[in-house]
This record gives C-alpha cells, sequence and structure tokens, in this order.
C-alpha cells in the first residue's frame, strides 16, 4: 500500500499504482476506496475488459449485484469472447435469482465446451430452481452418463424425484450419491427431507446428525433437525440448533416463528412475544 501511494505521489497517472492500491484496498474490505482507485483507472484506461472483472469482484463483495452484472456486462461488451467474464456473471445471474440469465449464458459456454460437466450441473441447478424438474433431471442424466460416479448430480437428481412425488427414485439417486461419497453431508441433508416428508423422525434425525457432523454450518440441515427436535420435545437442542441458525443466516418470518414455537415451550414469554413481532415486521 505505502509503494502504491508513493507511486501515486509520484505521478497522478500512473493508472497501474491506483490499480495496485485498489488491490489492497480491497483486500482489507475497504470496498469503496477500492472502487476510487479501479475509477481512476478506468478514466486512465477506460477500455480493459479485465478490469472491469475485477471491479465487478469488488462490487460482487461489497454486495451490489447489479452493480456487479453490469460491470461484468461491460467487459463483455468490450470482449464478448471474455470466457471468464461470461462464467463469473453466469454465477452473480445465479445467486441474485435471475436463473434464465443463468442459463442464457451457460448455453453460450457449453456451445464452446460442450463436455464441461460442472456447466450442465449449473443448468440442472437452474431448473430446479425454477421447478422444472423433469428439465433438471435430464441434465443430471446427462451428467452421469459421461461420469458415472459424480455425486452432485446423483444427489440433485434424488431431490428433483422427491420434488416430483417419486421418493422410490429419490432414494435410489441419494443412496447412489452416498455410496460414491459417504461423507457427504448435503446427501444426508437432502434424504432426511424425504424421510421427513414419510414422518420417519428417527431416521431423519440419523441423517441430519450425519449431514451436520461433516458440515457443522449446514443451514437446511440445522434448520431441520431443529424441527424435529421440536417435534421429539428436546426443546433446548432445538434451541441450540435455531440459535446457531439466526448467526449463520438472515433472520427471516419463518425461522423467528420456530424459535417462538421453541421459548413458548421452554416457557420463556418474553422472548417468544419478542421474536414474534421481529417476525411479524419482517413479513411487512
Amino acid at each position: 500500500m505505502r509503494i502504491a501511494n508513493n507511486r501515486i505521489k509520484t505521478d497522478s497517472t500512473n493508472a497501474e499504482a491506483y490499480l495496485q492500491r485498489g488491490y489492497y484496498l480491497d483486500l482489507l474490505g475497504d470496498f469503496d476506496g477500492a472502487l476510487r482507485d479501479i475509477d481512476k483507472y478506468l478514466l486512465l484506461q477506460p477500455a480493459n475488459p479485465v478490469i472491469y472483472k475485477s471491479r465487478a469482484k469488488v462490487n460482487y463483495e461489497k454486495g451490489d449485484l447489479n452493480q456487479a452484472i453490469s460491470d461484468i456486462s461491460k467487459a463483455l461488451e468490450l470482449d464478448p469472447q471474455f470466457d471468464d467474464a461470461r462464467q463469473e456473471r453466469s454465477t452473480i445471474y445465479y445467486k441474485s435469482g435471475n436463473f434464465e440469465a443463468c442459463k442464457a449464458d451457460l448455453i453460450v459456454l457449453l456451445k464452446k465446451n460442450p463436455e464441461n460437466l460442472a456447466l450442465i450441473l449449473y443448468l440442472g441447478y437452474c431448473e430446479t430452481k425454477q421447478e422444472n424438474f423433469q428439465r433438471a433431471i435430464t441434465h443430471f442424466r446427462t451428467i452421469i452418463s459421461k461420469d458415472s460416479l459424480y455425486k452432485e448430480a446423483y444427489n440433485n437428481m434424488g431431490f428433483c424425484y422427491y420434488r416430483i412425488g417419486d421418493n422410490v427414485k429419490a432414494l435410489q439417486a441419494i443412496n447412489k450419491a452416498i455410496q460414491i461419497d459417504p461423507r457427504y453431508p448435503e446427501a444426508y441433508d437432502k434424504r432426511a427431507q424425504i424421510k421427513l416428508s414419510a414422518n420417519d423422525y428417527s431416521g431423519a434425525l440419523e441423517d441430519l446428525n450425519k449431514a451436520l457432523m461433516y458440515n457443522p454450518f449446514l443451514t437446511t440441515s440445522l434448520s431441520n433437525r431443529a424441527l424435529v427436535f421440536l417435534d421429539l420435545k428436546k426443546y433446548n437442542d432445538a434451541l441450540g440448533d435455531a440459535n446457531l441458525l439466526l448467526q449463520l443466516v438472515e433472520p427471516t418470518a419463518e425461522i423467528l416463528e420456530m424459535r417462538a414455537k421453541i421459548y413458548k415451550e421452554l416457557g420463556d414469554v418474553k422472548q417468544m412475544e419478542e421474536d414474534l413481532k421481529f417476525a411479524e415486521k419482517l413479513k411487512k
């Protein structure tokens, strides 16, 4: 940082020095400062697609997904063959919930690299998010036809079968994922959901415990295990999972209402009322 500052003092038109300082400001978490320096670089070197991609990264870290997408789109406008930027944009589209735009970028990338199974996997993820479960299953089957040990494809195909009501095929696929990797927490997590739907609470709890043993911060498993503990009247255990969950994710009305039920069973009326009030605010 000191070297970059000295270079800028010596020559205020040194574009690389601004970029260097912006890089270190980003590492320090000063995203606004990093963006100011990147903007100064772009004033001096305006047609650099790589720097627009870097600017997108900072905006993404800052939490401004729309601006990150705008920056990467500018990079692709300058260089339509910038595949790394297109792949990064597809990821941001996915995380922002724009699954159609994500699929469009993935399809462009797949035309150039049709054997890239990770791209096909994300196409399946997009279709799953849009509840196009049969299309998603087709993508996951394509992956499995090319790599019979691709555990993510089996696991997510199983989830899709579960969502369309075929629990037999769902369990077959998820069990295959676990056979491939017995330490795969997401597979235990999804199998637990199927068991919960069949009111197999002991089986679900066993799978949720395994999922959280391999990944203690798997939020869906924490949420589901809290519900199982609540049903089994293990209220202190349920509260522990609910509290950890709220440390990992933004509060939602659903989570707060669940914790309010736990507080009610524990006789803590004050905490119950606070959670219900907060949940009501979030709903509004």
